[in-house]
Protein backbone atom coordinates (compact mmCIF):
# COMPACT_ATOMS: atom_id res chain seq x y z
CA UNK A 1 0.00 0.00 0.00
CA UNK A 2 2.90 2.30 0.84
CA UNK A 3 4.42 1.69 -2.59
CA UNK A 4 1.08 2.44 -4.31
CA UNK A 5 0.83 5.73 -2.46
CA UNK A 6 4.30 6.73 -3.58
CA UNK A 7 3.47 5.87 -7.20
CA UNK A 8 0.25 7.86 -7.02
CA UNK A 9 2.07 10.84 -5.61
CA UNK A 10 4.63 10.54 -8.43
CA UNK A 11 1.90 10.61 -11.10
CA UNK A 12 0.27 13.61 -9.48
CA UNK A 13 3.63 15.37 -9.46
CA UNK A 14 4.17 14.65 -13.16
CA UNK A 15 0.69 15.91 -14.07
CA UNK A 16 1.20 19.01 -11.95
CA UNK A 17 4.53 19.60 -13.66
CA UNK A 18 2.92 19.37 -17.12
CA UNK A 19 0.18 21.77 -16.14
CA UNK A 20 2.78 24.29 -15.03
CA UNK A 21 4.70 24.15 -18.34
CA UNK A 22 4.59 27.40 -20.45
CA UNK A 23 1.75 27.38 -23.02
CA UNK A 24 1.49 29.07 -26.38
CA UNK A 25 -2.23 29.67 -25.92
CA UNK A 26 -3.24 33.05 -24.56
CA UNK A 27 -5.11 33.15 -21.28
CA UNK A 28 -8.89 32.88 -21.60
CA UNK A 29 -10.69 36.17 -21.14
CA UNK A 30 -14.44 35.85 -21.05
CA UNK A 31 -14.04 32.79 -23.26
CA UNK A 32 -12.66 34.84 -26.16
CA UNK A 33 -9.04 33.80 -26.53
CA UNK A 34 -9.00 30.13 -25.55
CA UNK A 35 -7.85 29.03 -29.02
CA UNK A 36 -5.64 32.00 -29.95
CA UNK A 37 -1.90 32.39 -29.55
CA UNK A 38 0.74 35.06 -29.95
CA UNK A 39 1.96 33.60 -33.27
CA UNK A 40 -1.27 34.81 -34.90
CA UNK A 41 -0.12 38.41 -34.42
CA UNK A 42 3.45 37.84 -35.60
CA UNK A 43 4.00 38.95 -39.24
CA UNK A 44 6.81 36.41 -39.52
CA UNK A 45 4.22 33.63 -39.24
CA UNK A 46 2.91 34.40 -42.72
CA UNK A 47 6.07 34.66 -44.79
CA UNK A 48 6.21 31.20 -46.34
CA UNK A 49 4.11 28.59 -48.12
CA UNK A 50 0.38 28.32 -47.61
CA UNK A 51 0.54 30.57 -44.56
CA UNK A 52 0.86 33.58 -46.89
CA UNK A 53 -2.80 33.08 -47.78
CA UNK A 54 -3.85 33.08 -44.11
CA UNK A 55 -2.49 36.50 -43.14
CA UNK A 56 -3.45 37.75 -40.69
CA UNK A 57 -5.39 35.01 -38.90
CA UNK A 58 -7.91 36.69 -36.60
CA UNK A 59 -10.38 35.22 -34.13
CA UNK A 60 -14.05 36.19 -34.43
CA UNK A 61 -17.17 35.52 -32.43
CA UNK A 62 -18.83 32.09 -32.22
CA UNK A 63 -15.75 30.15 -33.35
CA UNK A 64 -15.26 32.17 -36.53
CA UNK A 65 -11.81 32.74 -38.02
CA UNK A 66 -10.92 35.48 -40.53
CA UNK A 67 -7.98 36.38 -42.78
CA UNK A 68 -7.83 40.07 -41.98
CA UNK A 69 -5.84 41.06 -45.09
CA UNK A 70 -8.55 39.61 -47.36
CA UNK A 71 -11.73 39.29 -45.32
CA UNK A 72 -11.40 42.73 -43.72
CA UNK A 73 -10.62 44.59 -46.92
CA UNK A 74 -12.62 47.77 -47.39
CA UNK A 75 -11.10 48.77 -50.75
CA UNK A 76 -12.77 47.43 -53.90
CA UNK A 77 -13.00 48.39 -57.53
CA UNK A 78 -11.02 49.00 -60.69
CA UNK A 79 -8.40 51.65 -61.14
CA UNK A 80 -10.06 54.40 -63.17
CA UNK A 81 -7.50 53.82 -65.96
CA UNK A 82 -8.82 50.28 -66.37
CA UNK A 83 -12.50 51.17 -66.76
CA UNK A 84 -11.99 51.63 -70.49
CA UNK A 85 -10.20 48.30 -70.74
CA UNK A 86 -13.06 46.48 -69.03
CA UNK A 87 -15.50 48.22 -71.38
CA UNK A 88 -13.40 46.94 -74.31
CA UNK A 89 -13.75 43.41 -72.92
CA UNK A 90 -17.53 43.77 -72.63
CA UNK A 91 -17.69 45.11 -76.20
CA UNK A 92 -15.51 42.27 -77.50
CA UNK A 93 -17.95 39.72 -76.10
CA UNK A 94 -20.93 41.72 -77.40
CA UNK A 95 -19.39 41.60 -80.87
CA UNK A 96 -19.75 37.82 -80.71
CA UNK A 97 -23.35 38.02 -79.46
CA UNK A 98 -22.50 37.39 -75.80
CA UNK A 99 -23.57 39.50 -72.84
CA UNK A 100 -21.09 39.45 -69.94
CA UNK A 101 -22.61 38.96 -66.48
CA UNK A 102 -20.40 39.83 -63.50
CA UNK A 103 -21.23 37.89 -60.33
CA UNK A 104 -19.23 39.51 -57.52
CA UNK A 105 -18.94 37.63 -54.26
CA UNK A 106 -18.86 39.89 -51.17
CA UNK A 107 -16.10 39.29 -48.65
CA UNK A 108 -16.48 37.27 -45.46
CA UNK A 109 -16.07 40.45 -43.45
CA UNK A 110 -18.99 42.09 -45.26
CA UNK A 111 -21.28 39.08 -45.11
CA UNK A 112 -20.48 38.23 -41.49
CA UNK A 113 -19.48 41.54 -39.94
CA UNK A 114 -21.55 40.60 -36.89
CA UNK A 115 -18.91 37.92 -36.20
CA UNK A 116 -16.06 40.46 -36.18
CA UNK A 117 -14.97 41.28 -32.66
CA UNK A 118 -14.66 44.94 -31.71
CA UNK A 119 -11.21 44.27 -30.24
CA UNK A 120 -10.08 42.36 -33.37
CA UNK A 121 -11.21 44.54 -36.29
CA UNK A 122 -7.65 45.04 -37.62
CA UNK A 123 -8.86 48.41 -38.90
CA UNK A 124 -11.87 47.01 -40.80
CA UNK A 125 -14.28 49.80 -41.79
CA UNK A 126 -17.60 48.13 -42.57
CA UNK A 127 -19.48 51.23 -43.90
CA UNK A 128 -16.51 52.10 -46.15
CA UNK A 129 -16.38 48.52 -47.44
CA UNK A 130 -20.10 48.66 -48.26
CA UNK A 131 -19.74 51.94 -50.12
CA UNK A 132 -16.73 50.79 -52.12
CA UNK A 133 -18.33 47.49 -53.13
CA UNK A 134 -21.38 49.38 -54.34
CA UNK A 135 -19.08 51.67 -56.33
CA UNK A 136 -17.38 48.61 -57.88
CA UNK A 137 -20.73 47.25 -59.03
CA UNK A 138 -21.53 50.65 -60.55
CA UNK A 139 -18.22 50.63 -62.46
CA UNK A 140 -19.06 47.27 -64.00
CA UNK A 141 -22.58 48.36 -64.97
CA UNK A 142 -21.29 51.58 -66.53
CA UNK A 143 -19.03 49.49 -68.78
CA UNK A 144 -22.05 47.59 -70.11
CA UNK A 145 -21.99 44.36 -68.08
CA UNK A 146 -25.06 42.85 -66.45
CA UNK A 147 -24.39 43.06 -62.71
CA UNK A 148 -26.72 41.37 -60.19
CA UNK A 149 -27.19 43.44 -57.03
CA UNK A 150 -25.32 41.45 -54.39
CA UNK A 151 -25.63 44.43 -52.05
CA UNK A 152 -29.04 43.02 -51.11
CA UNK A 153 -27.19 40.05 -49.61
CA UNK A 154 -24.82 42.32 -47.70
CA UNK A 155 -27.63 44.46 -46.33
CA UNK A 156 -29.90 41.50 -45.48
CA UNK A 157 -27.70 38.44 -44.91
CA UNK A 158 -29.35 35.02 -45.08
CA UNK A 159 -30.14 33.21 -41.85
CA UNK A 160 -27.77 30.34 -42.66
CA UNK A 161 -24.02 30.88 -42.86
CA UNK A 162 -23.12 32.41 -46.22
CA UNK A 163 -19.49 31.36 -45.79
CA UNK A 164 -17.97 28.51 -43.84
CA UNK A 165 -16.88 29.67 -40.41
CA UNK A 166 -13.27 28.62 -40.86
CA UNK A 167 -12.87 28.44 -44.64
CA UNK A 168 -12.85 30.97 -47.48
CA UNK A 169 -15.48 29.18 -49.62
CA UNK A 170 -19.15 29.93 -49.54
CA UNK A 171 -21.53 27.29 -48.22
CA UNK A 172 -24.22 25.72 -50.39
CA UNK A 173 -26.62 28.09 -48.62
CA UNK A 174 -24.46 31.03 -49.74
CA UNK A 175 -24.32 29.68 -53.28
CA UNK A 176 -28.10 29.26 -53.29
CA UNK A 177 -29.00 32.82 -52.25
CA UNK A 178 -26.43 34.23 -54.68
CA UNK A 179 -27.88 32.15 -57.51
CA UNK A 180 -31.32 33.50 -56.64
CA UNK A 181 -30.11 37.12 -56.93
CA UNK A 182 -28.34 36.34 -60.22
CA UNK A 183 -31.36 34.55 -61.65
CA UNK A 184 -33.72 37.38 -60.71
CA UNK A 185 -31.49 39.89 -62.53
CA UNK A 186 -31.23 37.73 -65.65
CA UNK A 187 -34.96 37.08 -65.74
CA UNK A 188 -35.48 40.87 -65.81
CA UNK A 189 -33.08 41.28 -68.73
CA UNK A 190 -35.32 39.47 -71.21
CA UNK A 191 -32.49 37.35 -72.65
CA UNK A 192 -33.50 34.21 -70.74
CA UNK A 193 -37.04 34.21 -72.16
CA UNK A 194 -35.60 33.76 -75.66
CA UNK A 195 -33.62 30.63 -74.81
CA UNK A 196 -34.60 26.96 -74.91
CA UNK A 197 -35.69 25.75 -71.49
CA UNK A 198 -34.88 22.58 -69.55
CA UNK A 199 -36.58 21.97 -66.23
CA UNK A 200 -34.40 21.10 -63.22
CA UNK A 201 -35.00 20.25 -59.60
CA UNK A 202 -32.68 20.47 -56.61
CA UNK A 203 -32.58 17.81 -53.92
CA UNK A 204 -30.57 17.21 -50.80
CA UNK A 205 -27.20 15.56 -51.30
CA UNK A 206 -24.48 14.58 -48.88
CA UNK A 207 -23.85 16.41 -45.67
CA UNK A 208 -20.60 18.33 -46.21
CA UNK A 209 -17.97 18.18 -43.45
CA UNK A 210 -15.69 21.22 -43.63
CA UNK A 211 -12.50 21.47 -41.64
CA UNK A 212 -11.35 24.67 -43.32
CA UNK A 213 -8.06 26.17 -44.44
CA UNK A 214 -8.21 28.72 -41.63
CA UNK A 215 -8.66 25.93 -39.10
CA UNK A 216 -5.54 24.26 -40.48
CA UNK A 217 -3.68 27.56 -40.24
CA UNK A 218 -4.77 27.86 -36.60
CA UNK A 219 -3.43 24.40 -35.89
CA UNK A 220 -0.14 25.23 -37.57
CA UNK A 221 0.27 28.44 -35.58
CA UNK A 222 -1.17 27.54 -32.21
CA UNK A 223 -1.44 23.77 -32.03
CA UNK A 224 -5.22 24.12 -31.62
CA UNK A 225 -8.09 23.52 -33.97
CA UNK A 226 -11.86 23.63 -33.93
CA UNK A 227 -14.01 20.66 -34.85
CA UNK A 228 -15.60 20.12 -38.26
CA UNK A 229 -18.48 22.26 -39.44
CA UNK A 230 -21.28 20.28 -41.05
CA UNK A 231 -23.67 21.76 -43.63
CA UNK A 232 -26.28 20.28 -45.94
CA UNK A 233 -25.15 19.70 -49.50
CA UNK A 234 -27.36 19.71 -52.61
CA UNK A 235 -27.44 18.37 -56.15
CA UNK A 236 -29.53 19.47 -59.11
CA UNK A 237 -30.87 17.08 -61.73
CA UNK A 238 -32.97 17.52 -64.89
CA UNK A 239 -36.67 16.81 -64.67
CA UNK A 240 -36.93 14.41 -67.61
CA UNK A 241 -40.31 13.62 -69.12
CA UNK A 242 -39.18 10.82 -71.42
CA UNK A 243 -36.17 8.75 -72.42
CA UNK A 244 -35.12 11.24 -75.10
CA UNK A 245 -34.83 13.97 -72.49
CA UNK A 246 -32.59 11.74 -70.43
CA UNK A 247 -30.35 10.31 -73.13
CA UNK A 248 -30.73 12.49 -76.20
CA UNK A 249 -27.94 14.74 -77.44
CA UNK A 250 -28.22 18.38 -76.41
CA UNK A 251 -26.91 21.51 -78.09
CA UNK A 252 -24.16 23.65 -76.61
CA UNK A 253 -25.73 25.58 -73.71
CA UNK A 254 -26.55 29.25 -74.26
CA UNK A 255 -25.22 30.07 -70.79
CA UNK A 256 -21.58 29.56 -69.81
CA UNK A 257 -20.07 29.96 -66.34
CA UNK A 258 -16.45 30.74 -65.47
CA UNK A 259 -14.99 31.50 -62.08
CA UNK A 260 -13.32 30.10 -59.01
CA UNK A 261 -13.52 26.98 -56.84
CA UNK A 262 -16.78 28.35 -55.44
CA UNK A 263 -18.45 27.59 -58.79
CA UNK A 264 -16.36 24.67 -60.05
CA UNK A 265 -17.73 21.17 -60.54
CA UNK A 266 -15.59 18.88 -58.41
CA UNK A 267 -15.08 15.11 -58.42
CA UNK A 268 -15.32 15.17 -54.63
CA UNK A 269 -18.95 15.88 -53.70
CA UNK A 270 -17.97 17.40 -50.37
CA UNK A 271 -16.23 20.22 -52.28
CA UNK A 272 -19.27 20.88 -54.45
CA UNK A 273 -21.43 23.86 -53.48
CA UNK A 274 -23.95 23.53 -56.35
CA UNK A 275 -23.92 27.14 -57.55
CA UNK A 276 -24.45 26.09 -61.16
CA UNK A 277 -27.17 23.66 -60.06
CA UNK A 278 -29.19 26.36 -58.30
CA UNK A 279 -28.85 28.56 -61.39
CA UNK A 280 -30.08 25.73 -63.60
CA UNK A 281 -33.17 25.31 -61.45
CA UNK A 282 -34.00 29.02 -61.16
CA UNK A 283 -33.40 29.79 -64.85
CA UNK A 284 -34.50 26.45 -66.37
CA UNK A 285 -31.35 26.54 -68.48
CA UNK A 286 -28.47 24.16 -69.03
CA UNK A 287 -25.05 25.60 -68.16
CA UNK A 288 -21.58 24.98 -69.56
CA UNK A 289 -19.43 25.20 -66.43
CA UNK A 290 -15.77 26.14 -66.99
CA UNK A 291 -15.04 27.40 -63.46
CA UNK A 292 -11.70 26.14 -62.14
CA UNK A 293 -10.25 25.87 -58.63
CA UNK A 294 -6.91 27.58 -58.18
CA UNK A 295 -7.05 29.44 -61.49
CA UNK A 296 -6.66 32.97 -60.16
CA UNK A 297 -8.51 36.05 -61.34
CA UNK A 298 -9.04 35.11 -64.98
CA UNK A 299 -7.48 31.67 -65.52
CA UNK A 300 -10.81 29.90 -66.00
CA UNK A 301 -11.93 32.50 -68.55
CA UNK A 302 -8.69 31.99 -70.48
CA UNK A 303 -9.21 28.23 -70.34
CA UNK A 304 -12.71 28.61 -71.75
CA UNK A 305 -11.77 31.00 -74.55
CA UNK A 306 -8.86 28.81 -75.66
CA UNK A 307 -10.93 25.62 -75.59
CA UNK A 308 -12.89 23.98 -78.39
CA UNK A 309 -16.07 24.79 -76.46
CA UNK A 310 -15.82 28.46 -77.43
CA UNK A 311 -16.40 29.65 -80.98
CA UNK A 312 -18.19 32.65 -82.52
CA UNK A 313 -20.55 30.30 -84.38
CA UNK A 314 -21.89 28.90 -81.09
CA UNK A 315 -20.96 31.64 -78.63
CA UNK A 316 -23.16 31.66 -75.52
CA UNK A 317 -25.82 34.33 -75.21
CA UNK A 318 -24.78 34.84 -71.57
CA UNK A 319 -21.37 34.42 -69.95
CA UNK A 320 -21.38 34.49 -66.14
CA UNK A 321 -18.08 35.41 -64.50
CA UNK A 322 -18.10 34.59 -60.77
CA UNK A 323 -15.38 36.48 -58.95
CA UNK A 324 -14.59 37.37 -55.33
CA UNK A 325 -14.84 41.13 -54.84
CA UNK A 326 -11.19 41.31 -53.73
CA UNK A 327 -10.11 40.96 -57.36
CA UNK A 328 -9.87 44.41 -58.90
CA UNK A 329 -9.86 43.66 -62.66
CA UNK A 330 -7.02 46.17 -62.93
CA UNK A 331 -4.38 44.03 -64.62
CA UNK A 332 -3.70 45.48 -68.08
CA UNK A 333 -2.05 42.22 -69.14
CA UNK A 334 -5.32 40.40 -68.50
CA UNK A 335 -7.11 42.44 -71.16
CA UNK A 336 -4.21 42.12 -73.58
CA UNK A 337 -4.66 38.33 -73.43
CA UNK A 338 -8.44 38.01 -73.22
CA UNK A 339 -9.53 40.44 -75.94
CA UNK A 340 -7.48 38.93 -78.80
CA UNK A 341 -8.55 35.44 -77.65
CA UNK A 342 -12.18 36.49 -78.16
CA UNK A 343 -11.57 38.16 -81.52
CA UNK A 344 -9.28 35.52 -82.98
CA UNK A 345 -11.74 32.64 -82.96
CA UNK A 346 -13.29 32.17 -86.38
CA UNK A 347 -11.12 34.83 -87.98
CA UNK A 348 -9.81 34.01 -91.45
CA UNK A 349 -7.56 37.04 -91.75
CA UNK A 350 -4.04 36.26 -92.97
CA UNK A 351 -1.18 37.10 -90.58
CA UNK A 352 1.06 40.06 -91.26
CA UNK A 353 4.14 38.05 -90.26
CA UNK A 354 4.56 34.40 -89.31
CA UNK A 355 7.42 32.12 -88.37
CA UNK A 356 7.95 28.53 -87.27
CA UNK A 357 10.87 27.50 -85.04
CA UNK A 358 11.52 23.77 -84.90
CA UNK A 359 13.29 21.87 -82.15
CA UNK A 360 14.27 24.90 -80.09
CA UNK A 361 15.92 24.31 -76.74
CA UNK A 362 14.25 26.27 -73.94
CA UNK A 363 16.47 27.31 -71.05
CA UNK A 364 15.93 29.80 -68.26
CA UNK A 365 17.16 33.25 -69.23
CA UNK A 366 17.93 32.58 -72.90
CA UNK A 367 16.35 34.86 -75.48
CA UNK A 368 14.63 33.28 -78.45
CA UNK A 369 13.82 35.63 -81.33
CA UNK A 370 10.26 34.85 -82.44
CA UNK A 371 9.75 37.51 -85.10
CA UNK A 372 11.79 40.11 -86.93
CA UNK A 373 10.42 43.06 -88.88
CA UNK A 374 13.45 44.60 -90.54
CA UNK A 375 15.29 44.88 -93.83
CA UNK A 376 13.61 44.90 -97.22
CA UNK A 377 10.66 42.85 -95.94
CA UNK A 378 9.81 45.32 -93.20
CA UNK A 379 6.13 46.25 -93.00
CA UNK A 380 4.27 49.04 -91.26
CA UNK A 381 1.83 47.97 -88.56
CA UNK A 382 -1.60 49.38 -87.74
CA UNK A 383 -1.41 51.90 -84.88
CA UNK A 384 -3.29 49.67 -82.45
CA UNK A 385 -5.09 46.35 -82.17
CA UNK A 386 -2.35 44.08 -83.54
CA UNK A 387 -1.73 40.91 -81.56
CA UNK A 388 0.60 37.94 -81.36
CA UNK A 389 -0.56 34.34 -81.58
CA UNK A 390 2.13 32.12 -80.02
CA UNK A 391 1.75 28.34 -80.13
CA UNK A 392 4.22 26.21 -78.16
CA UNK A 393 4.19 22.48 -78.87
CA UNK A 394 5.16 21.58 -75.29
CA UNK A 395 2.28 22.83 -73.08
CA UNK A 396 4.47 22.56 -69.97
CA UNK A 397 6.07 25.92 -70.74
CA UNK A 398 3.85 28.39 -68.84
CA UNK A 399 6.24 31.03 -67.52
CA UNK A 400 8.15 33.40 -69.80
CA UNK A 401 8.72 37.00 -70.77
CA UNK A 402 7.61 38.40 -74.10
CA UNK A 403 9.81 41.35 -75.11
CA UNK A 404 8.77 43.57 -78.01
CA UNK A 405 11.30 46.04 -79.41
CA UNK A 406 10.28 49.07 -81.44
CA UNK A 407 12.19 51.05 -84.05
CA UNK A 408 12.45 54.14 -81.85
CA UNK A 409 14.48 52.22 -79.26
CA UNK A 410 11.61 51.59 -76.84
CA UNK A 411 10.62 48.14 -75.61
CA UNK A 412 7.65 46.48 -73.94
CA UNK A 413 8.44 43.57 -71.62
CA UNK A 414 5.67 41.52 -69.97
CA UNK A 415 5.75 38.35 -67.89
CA UNK A 416 3.21 35.68 -68.73
CA UNK A 417 2.50 33.01 -66.13
CA UNK A 418 -0.32 30.51 -66.05
CA UNK A 419 -1.59 28.68 -62.99
CA UNK A 420 -0.88 24.96 -62.90
CA UNK A 421 -4.52 24.02 -63.57
CA UNK A 422 -4.77 26.25 -66.67
CA UNK A 423 -3.66 24.62 -69.92
CA UNK A 424 -0.59 25.82 -71.81
CA UNK A 425 0.27 25.62 -75.48
CA UNK A 426 -1.34 28.73 -76.98
CA UNK A 427 -0.95 32.37 -75.99
CA UNK A 428 -2.47 35.53 -77.42
CA UNK A 429 -0.94 38.89 -76.60
CA UNK A 430 -2.16 42.24 -77.84
CA UNK A 431 0.63 44.69 -78.60
CA UNK A 432 0.73 47.48 -76.04
CA UNK A 433 -1.71 50.35 -76.56
CA UNK A 434 0.32 52.65 -74.29
CA UNK A 435 0.92 56.16 -75.69
CA UNK A 436 4.69 55.72 -75.89
CA UNK A 437 4.33 52.97 -78.53
CA UNK A 438 1.63 54.49 -80.74
CA UNK A 439 3.97 56.12 -83.25
CA UNK A 440 6.62 53.39 -83.18
CA UNK A 441 6.82 50.36 -85.46
CA UNK A 442 7.53 46.84 -84.25
CA UNK A 443 11.11 45.75 -84.84
CA UNK A 444 11.42 42.33 -83.18
CA UNK A 445 9.81 39.98 -80.64
CA UNK A 446 11.70 37.77 -78.20
CA UNK A 447 10.67 35.03 -75.77
CA UNK A 448 12.71 34.75 -72.55
CA UNK A 449 11.76 31.69 -70.46
CA UNK A 450 11.68 31.84 -66.66
CA UNK A 451 11.32 28.06 -66.59
CA UNK A 452 13.15 25.51 -68.67
CA UNK A 453 12.06 22.45 -70.66
CA UNK A 454 13.75 19.06 -70.57
CA UNK A 455 13.38 18.60 -74.33
CA UNK A 456 13.44 20.96 -77.33
CA UNK A 457 10.06 22.10 -78.63
CA UNK A 458 8.49 23.68 -81.72
CA UNK A 459 7.16 27.24 -81.60
CA UNK A 460 4.85 28.91 -84.12
CA UNK A 461 4.31 32.67 -84.05
CA UNK A 462 1.93 34.86 -86.04
CA UNK A 463 1.25 38.58 -85.90
CA UNK A 464 -2.28 39.65 -86.82
CA UNK A 465 -3.60 43.15 -87.54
Amino acid sequence: MAMLGVQSLGIVAVVASLLLQPRLVLACEDGKDCMSCQAMDDPASYLEGSMKMAAKLTAGRDHWLFRSEVDFSDQFGMDSAMEGEFARLVDAFAGQGTQLVMVLQPTRGLMHHDKVREDKTQGFNYPLAQANLERFLAQLRAAGAIVPDVMTLVETPPQDDYFFRRDHHWTPAGARVTARVVADELLKSGVVSQLDKTEYRTEEGRVIPKDGVLNLALQSLCGNRYSMQYVQGFRTVPVATDADALFGESATPDLALVGTSNSAVRDDEVKEYNFDGFLKEYLSLDILNFALPGSGEYGSLLQYLYSDNYSPESAPKLLLWELPANYTLSDELMYRQLIPAIKSKGSDRPPLIERRLEGRAVEVGQRIELLSNSGNSRIGLPPKGSYLDIQIADPALKEFYIIVYYDDGSRDKVWIRREMIVSGGQYFLELSRAPEFRKANLLSVFLEPTQGLAEPTDIEVRLYP
